[in-house]
C-alpha cells in the first residue's frame, strides 16, 4: 500500500512516499527494500530535475537529497547509475513473475495484454524464459541460491576491481543449505561454520581486518570484499563471512630428477593438490600446517621448519564477494620420501615428480585427474624458491 505525505507534513515541504509492508513481506525482502528503495529514491530526485530544469545538487542551494555532491556533470552520473540498478533488477522481476504465471497456468492472451505485447511476443518470450534456468536477476527476485558450484555471472578484466561502478551488478548467491539459517545450527555443532547467517550479524569486522593475511575493503554498507574483486558469486560457501585463513604445506624430498612433490587427491574436486586446509580457531598458521599434513597425508613433520613462501588470496572454487580463502604457503625440504597415506578430506595421497615447470607435472596429472589449478601459483612459488 503506497500512502504519502504533502506540503507541510512532508519532511521537506513536498511529499514524503510511505510504502507500507507487512513485517512478512518486510522479511521477505531483507536488504532488497533498501537497495530498491534509494535506487527508485533517486530516479524519482532525478526525474524531477529533467522536468524543472534544475539541478538537484548545485552548490549553494537546497539538496534533494540527504547527502548532496559536487555540480556538473555528477547528479545526470548519478542518476543513470541508480537507474541501471533498478533496470537489471526489474528484469529479474518480470521474468519471475512470467515464469510464476506459465507455472499457474496463465494463458498467452493474457500475458499479452498485462505485458501490453503481441501475443505472439508473449509467446516467444515466455518459451525462451522457461526454456532455460533462471538468470542471477531472476535468483536475486526470487531470492533463491544456485547451486555451490555454479560458475557465477562474468565478470569482464575491467570491471573486476570494486573501484569500478558497476550499478547493473547482479551476483549469483551459491549459498548451500548448511550455510543457511535452517541448516547453520548443525553446521556450527560440527565445529566448521560460525553462527551468522547474515554479514550484519558479525561484531568482529575491526579485529578480522585487523588480523588478516590479506588486507581488504568494505563497501558503504560494511561488508567486506574480496581482496581480488568481483567474484561473479555473493553469499558463502565457507565456514566464515570475509577472510578464511588456511595454510598449504608444500612437501618436496629430493633432488634432480629423484626429485618429488607430495600430493593428496581432493574428495571435494577430484584433483591432486597441495595437503592443507583452514586454520581453527586460535590455532597459529605454523600449526595449521603441521596438523593438516599429519591429518591428510600421515606425514608428521612437527620437528622440521619451513620456509614461509607467502600469503595471499587462494583462486578457490568457493570464493565470493564477500568470503574467500586466504593461505600462508610453506615449503617443507626433506631428503628422501616418506610414507604417506591419504586421510581426512584425502581421496588418495602419493609422492609425484617434480619438474622445472608447474604445466610439465600438470601434463604429467592429466590423465589421472589433473592438477587443482588455484595451487599452480603456490607451486611456481616453490620451484622458484628452490631454484635459487
Amino acid at each position: 500500500m503506497l500512502n504519502y505525505n504533502k506540503d507541510a507534513n512532508a519532511r521537506r515541504g513536498g511529499v514524503d512516499l510511505v510504502i507500507s509492508l507487512t513485517k512478512d513481506q518486510a522479511d521477505a525482502l531483507g536488504d532488497a527494500v533498501t537497495e530498491f528503495g534509494e535506487a527508485l529514491d533517486t530516479v524519482l530526485v532525478g526525474l524531477a530535475a529533467l522536468r524543472s530544469g534544475r539541478d538537484p545538487i548545485r552548490a549553494g542551494g537546497p539538496s534533494l537529497k540527504d547527502t548532496p555532491v559536487s555540480a556538473g556533470t555528477m547528479w545526470q552520473e548519478w542518476v543513470l547509475q541508480d537507474v541501471a540498478t533498478l533496470t537489471s533488477r526489474l528484469e529479474g522481476v518480470q521474468a519471475a513473475t512470467v515464469r510464476a504465471h506459465a507455472e499457474a497456468g496463465g494463458s498467452f492472451g493474457a500475458l499479452a495484454t498485462a505485458m501490453g505485447v503481441a501475443r505472439a511476443t508473449a509467446q516467444s518470450r515466455r518459451t525462451e524464459l522457461l526454456r532455460g534456468e533462471p538468470d542471477a536477476a531472476e535468483l536475486w527476485a526470487t531470492g533463491k541460491t544456485a547451486p555451490v558450484d555454479h560458475p557465477g555471472v562474468k565478470v569482464p578484466a575491467n570491471m573486476r576491481s570494486w573501484s569500478t561502478p558497476w550499478p547493473a551488478y547482479l551476483p549469483v548467491d551459491i549459498t548451500p543449505a548448511e550455510l543457511q539459517t535452517t541448516g547453520l545450527t548443525a553446521s556450527v555443532l560440527e565445529g566448521w561454520a560460525e553462527p551468522y547467517p547474515e554479514i550484519d550479524d558479525v561484531p568482529d569486522w575491526q579485529a578480522r581486518h585487523d588480523q588478516a593475511l590479506v588486507r581488504f575493503d568494505f563497501d558503504d554498507r560494511w561488508r567486506p570484499l574480496n581482496p581480488q574483486g568481483r567474484a561473479g558469486r555473493t553469499g558463502r560457501n565457507l565456514g566464515k563471512w570475509g577472510e578464511n585463513a588456511a595454510a598449504d604445506p608444500i612437501v618436496v624430498a629430493g633432488t634432480g630428477e629423484d626429485r618429488r612433490v607430495l600430493l593428496i587427491r581432493r574428495k571435494d574436486v577430484g584433483r591432486w593438490a597441495i595437503p592443507g586446509g583452514m586454520v581453527d580457531p586460535g590455532e597459529t598458521a605454523p600449526a595449521t600446517l603441521v596438523r593438516e599434513l599429519r591429518e591428510e597425508t600421515g606425514v608428521d613433520l612437527a620437528a622440521t621448519t619451513p620456509v614461509v613462501l607467502g600469503r595471499a588470496v587462494v583462486d578457490d572454487w568457493r570464493n565470493t564477494d564477500h568470503a574467500w580463502v586466504a593461505s600462508t604457503a610453506a615449503l617443507f625440504e626433506l631428503e628422501e620420501t616418506v610414507p604417506a597415506t591419504a586421510g581426512d578430506d584425502a581421496a588418495d595421497a602419493r609422492w609425484w615428480p617434480l619438474p622445472d615447470d608447474v604445466d610439465e607435472l600438470a601434463a604429467a596429472l592429466a590423465s589421472e585427474g589433473g592438477l587443482y589449478e588455484p595451487h599452480r601459483p603456490l607451486l611456481r612459488q616453490a620451484l622458484e624458491h628452490l631454484a635459487r
